[in-house]
């Protein structure tokens, strides 16, 4: 599948990869500090930070050139970041890659010597610690501090963080504030009823370093009596195996300011026929054992092809893609789903009913 792969979150998959500490003599016209920067800045400041969920900080010169080597092999293996459509095949929206240039910058200087450059304009920054669309509208702690102990390395809790809706709330998107980022891998937050186990409603697939942000004119609907649920995956990183690690994060909603059409998740599977007119939204997916890509098409009633989407489903890394534009889909259009033989994914249509 081709795509340009970023930077973000890098060195998850590199322990042990040796630092690079031998001399290369300086062929790069790129520097840390005037062309490398902004763009770390940009695209693995969410995780490779002080006190981020990545094992180390690259967000400085010193912190980042040990690791050249590293960074090589993760952007040329594309093994990173853990964003994985692929906008070749059909337009999304959001789009987390590396531009060209910023990919030619990046290897450039990994390659080239890794030169300083002048001083740091910038000071280097930790783990965010505030909401970044600012303060949500309704704030749901989860109901006690969580301790992974020094031999647990990693584990999933869930939490009902409010038990009863005591009305229909519409939703533009939900956010989740880390109390301790070292160790929150991902997390979902969705609704569901109080006497079924699967979620009705997912109102966000989290990743560190996303910024939620709404898809205008749509939105989730949280019932009334129905639960909010938040299931958070930690995982420590090296730097904190054998050593305890709380945390107590926070979910946040943000309700919508003006009229908007209801979404909702629709399970799909190869050659199903969709049961009412829809307008697709988004893809989500989850569970894969291992890598699979995959690409999503429709076909219509009428006998036209459409792609959906295309990207690469990863373990440990359950993420909803946004379509560049809603989709229209009439009752009866065929799903179609390519993938290896024998690779299992489970796939949603985020969708408004027409």
């Amino acid at each position: 599948m081709r795509r340009l792969v970023a930077l973000t979150a890098i060195v998850t998959a590199v322990v042990g990869v040796v630092p690079l500490t031998a001399h290369k003599p300086v062929t790069s016209k790129y520097t840390f500090s005037e062309d490398v920067y902004p763009i770390v800045k940009e695209h693995c400041g969410g995780c490779h930070v002080p006190g981020g969920i990545a094992p180390m900080s690259l967000m400085t010169y010193e912190d980042a050139r040990p690791w050249a080597e590293s960074i090589r092999l993760e952007l040329t293996r594309g093994h990173m970041p853990p964003w994985y459509g692929d906008p070749g095949v059909a337009p999304l929206r959001d789009v987390h890659e590396l531009s060209p240039r910023e990919l030619d910058v990046v290897l450039t200087w990994v390659t080239g010597g890794t030169p300083p450059g002048p001083g740091m304009k910038t000071p280097p920054t930790g783990a965010r610690r505030t909401w970044a669309k600012g303060r949500p509208d309704i704030l749901l702690p989860v109901p006690a501090t969580v301790t992974l102990p020094a031999e647990k390395a990693e584990d999933t809790q869930e939490f009902v963080v409010r038990g009863d809706n005591d009305r229909d709330r519409t939703i533009a998107f939900a956010d989740l504030l880390p109390g301790n980022p070292s160790i929150v891998h991902d997390a979902i937050i969705f609704s569901r009823s109080p006497q079924s186990t699967d979620p009705t409603t997912v109102l966000s697939s989290w990743l560190p370093g996303r910024t939620p942000a709404p898809f205008p004119g749509f939105a989730f609907v949280w019932r009334a009596h129905e639960q909010l649920v938040v299931r958070i995956h930690y995982k420590k990183n090296w730097k904190l195996e054998n050593k305890p690690a709380s945390d107590r994060s926070v979910v946040g909603l943000y309700l919508t300011k003006s009229a908007a059409r209801e979404m909702h998740g629709v399970a799909i599977s190869s050659g199903d026929a969709l049961s009412e007119h829809m307008q697709a939204v988004a893809v989500r997916v989850a569970g894969p054992s291992g890598d699979v890509p995959l690409k999503i098409e429709a076909i219509r009633p009428d006998g036209t092809r459409l792609t959906i989407a295309g990207f690469l489903a990863r373990a440990g890394w359950d993420q909803r893609y946004w379509l560049a534009r809603p989709l229209d889909l009439p009752k009866g259009t065929r799903i179609e789903m390519s993938r290896p033989a024998g690779m299992n994914v489970r796939v949603w249509l985020d969708a408004s009913t027409m």
